[in-house]
């Protein structure tokens, strides 16, 4: 009895749960998950219809990873001076093998065009190409710096060794000249 009395209580319980369960209305979608549904956009103000394309972007990236520094030279000298082909320079210009003046060229293209980036691309390259290539430039920087440094320090060993060695030849002919005095004085005592 008792357990009969059980099973119709919790059978009871779990269909009014249910019930509860569907009369809730459904949960808002805050302001936050709307924004991620926007497609992220390149162009702050663009009246091209692929402004908005990320994709093309990405890929155009991905494929020039794999080009030489020459190769990439090229293609950056046939490119135009708009904000397109300025952002496509920049992407040239963002291999490992970047000489350090071309890097630091395209850190300006760079500048120049992210206020004309929108508010996630800004982000984004800030993130992903600006931050990083500007730590390189540091390093390049300060591996120059400490070589400069190091061959100076080089070069004023290199001076101090010549100047211990002409010190020491002159200690070498002081010493010869005083044991030859010392033996002139023994013979004049004899």
């Amino acid at each position: 009895m008792k357990s009969k009395l059980l099973v119709v209580t919790s059978s009871l319980i779990l269909f009014c749960s249910c019930e509860m369960m569907q009369s809730m209305p459904p949960p808002k979608v805050s302001d936050v998950e709307v924004k991620h549904i926007q497609p992220v956009c390149v162009w702050k103000n663009s009246s091209q219809q692929d402004a908005c394309e990320m994709e093309y972007w990405l890929r155009f990236w991905y494929e020039i990873e794999d080009l030489s520094w020459p190769e990439r030279k090229q293609k950056i000298a046939a490119l135009s001076e708009q904000d397109a082909d300025i952002l496509k320079k920049v992407l040239l210009s963002q291999g490992k093998s970047t000489p350090y003046q071309d890097r630091l060229r395209a850190q300006r293209w760079l500048e120049s065009i992210l206020p004309k980036l929108s508010q996630h691309m800004r982000r984004f390259i800030l993130v992903a190409l600006y931050q990083p290539s500007q730590d390189l430039l540091e390093m390049e920087s300060a591996l120059v710096t400490l070589s400069n440094i190091n061959t100076h320090q080089s070069a004023n060993i290199k001076e101090q060794k010549m100047l211990l060695k002409k010190q020491q030849s002159q200690i070498d002919q002081l010493l010869n000249i005083e044991a030859f005095i010392m033996k002139s004085n023994k013979k004049d005592k004899e």
